[in-house]
């Protein structure tokens, strides 16, 4: 077998010499690969007859075929809402019926409160639940509704008070879920540590703080502010504590995941449209986790980047991973940015997310990207990203949050500069879709090669935030994988006459 170098060097060299990856180390048996490399390639391409596709062909090929990692992954968006009203039921819970929100007690209302099983004896209103705990049905009906990234982010508002209530079910199911598909690792956006910067400020204090970090001009005037805040939190045992019982429950959540087939990683977060301080105490809070836990393998932050307090504070969060990043740069970092679009925002708030998430907050993976080509400095930009960090692309999600798809993204930029990318779901359970679909989505919209796309599975482990010995076995399980899924696609094109 190789070692990590050589499979490596094969990845990189594969989008420019269009070789396929083959390493084992009998002659016979590396030409059989080798062949049957080139059929699977060949039978691709016979999916493709000029502008008919065969799309039905290309869901069983890509559903069969292995998909290393999924590294845009959340957690709580990644459960259908129907796991979601199975535990609502395990709970005793019930849903209002004016609202369809969750009601923890029995208690006097407006509106009628139902249990799970009766709401699902009223179809009608079963399906508008869906409806709004999920992408489901938006675009099938003329109806009144919000606008698409509304009715997305908004989904999480419903199912907030459930969706970690089950954590180490709801790890088993995506598990479960991930390996019918043929992943065999997962990076997700599990949750904040939980750390509430009002127990350790009091009002005033957090109003001064939030006040001097906006008026912060510079990193220095940041790092001072942040210097006081980390001292505060450093002498106070309750934060310590916080850290510990987060790491501890996340072990014992975890403890039936990893196994010789499948691999789950974990990444805290902050979320940018609360307060400075909260947002910076969700971030130290989630480096110091990821110091104590080889489970947690990187500090994100999340939610709309187009909120009014996302845009005004963007370069305050940058300075505050900069800050991070100095004081511990072992700690991976990877940032939702640009994940907006021309009328979303006014044009100047599309010329430097992606910019700042690169050179201030020294992100190594950026989520999304889809503001490239507005950038104030796109062809620099590009450059810094193809040897320096990765794109994790999201289809989905970008067409309907976006409504940016097909030759309006920017996926044709980035994979014809070079830039490193990975095929990512973002929420598949919001969405209503998984990793199969967006590959078929890749594939149909911009027919890149087969050597291409086994390329980009290879970078979901490559630009994984995983110790070099991890990396190393699962890329030698993705050569396996490989060898007999190919094995299986040049019987099926015999079978199939696709492919002479």
């Amino acid at each position: 077998m190789p070692n990590l170098k050589n499979s490596f060097l094969l990845s990189l060299t594969i989008l420019f010499l269009s070789i396929p990856i083959t390493s084992y180390a009998k002659k016979p048996l590396r030409d059989t690969s080798f062949k049957n490399a080139q059929t699977t390639s060949k039978f691709y391409e016979s999916m493709f007859d000029g502008k008919k596709q065969n799309k039905a062909l290309l869901h069983l090929f890509f559903n069969t075929m292995p998909k290393g990692g999924d590294l845009h992954h959340h957690y709580s968006g990644s459960l259908y809402a129907e796991t979601y009203l199975e535990w609502v039921a395990q709970k005793g819970w019930l849903i209002d019926t004016c609202t369809l929100t969750i009601v923890k007690r029995s208690q006097k209302n407006e509106c009628e409160l139902l249990s799970v099983k009766d709401l699902m004896g009223k179809p009608k209103l079963y399906r508008k639940l869906l409806s709004l705990w999920s992408d489901k049905d938006y675009g099938k009906y003329i109806h009144r509704q919000p606008p698409p990234d509304s009715n997305f982010f908004n989904t999480f508002f419903y199912f907030e008070p459930i969706s970690h209530a089950y954590i180490s079910l709801g790890l088993e199911i995506l598990k479960k879920r991930a390996i019918y598909e043929n992943l065999s690792y997962i990076e997700t956006m599990l949750s904040r540590v939980g750390v509430r910067s009002s127990n350790y400020f009091d009002a005033n204090s957090s109003k001064t703080y939030n006040q001097r970090l906006r008026a912060a001009t510079s990193q220095e005037e940041v790092d001072s502010l942040l210097d006081k805040i980390v001292n505060r939190y450093s002498h106070d045992k309750r934060f310590s504590t916080s850290i510990e019982h987060y790491v501890n429950e996340l072990q014992k959540s975890h403890n039936a995941i990893d196994d010789a087939n499948f691999t789950m990683r974990y990444q805290t977060y902050a979320v940018r449209v609360l307060n400075p301080l909260q947002v910076f105490t969700d971030l130290f809070s989630g480096y110091e986790a990821a110091l104590k836990s080889s489970l947690i393998v990187g500090v994100n932050i999340v939610a709309p980047e187009n909120n009014a307090v996302a845009l005004s504070d963007y370069t305050l969060h940058m300075r505050m991973y900069n800050y991070l990043a100095r004081r511990s740069p072992s700690v991976h970092r990877a940032l939702h940015a640009g994940e907006l679009t021309l009328g979303m925002v006014r044009p100047k708030n599309l010329t430097f997310h992606i910019q700042h998430a690169r050179d201030i907050a020294k992100a190594q993976r950026i989520g999304h990207g889809v503001d490239l080509s507005y950038e104030e400095h796109p062809l620099k930009l590009l450059e810094d990203l193809k040897k320096n960090a990765a794109i994790e692309i999201n289809f989905t999600s970008n067409e309907f949050i976006l409504g940016v798809k097909d030759e309006h993204h920017p996926y044709l930029i980035y994979a014809t500069y070079g830039v490193p990318l990975i095929i990512s779901t973002d929420d598949s359970g919001v969405s209503r879709n998984n990793l199969t679909n967006e590959y078929l989505l890749l594939a149909t919209r911009y027919h890149p090669s087969y050597e291409r796309i086994k390329a980009y599975v290879y970078n979901s482990i490559k630009y994984a935030f995983l110790e070099t010995s991890k990396k190393e076995q699962l890329v030698r399980d993705l050569d396996k994988r490989f060898m007999v899924f190919e094995k299986k696609m040049a019987a099926l094109s015999k079978t199939l006459g696709a492919v002479e």
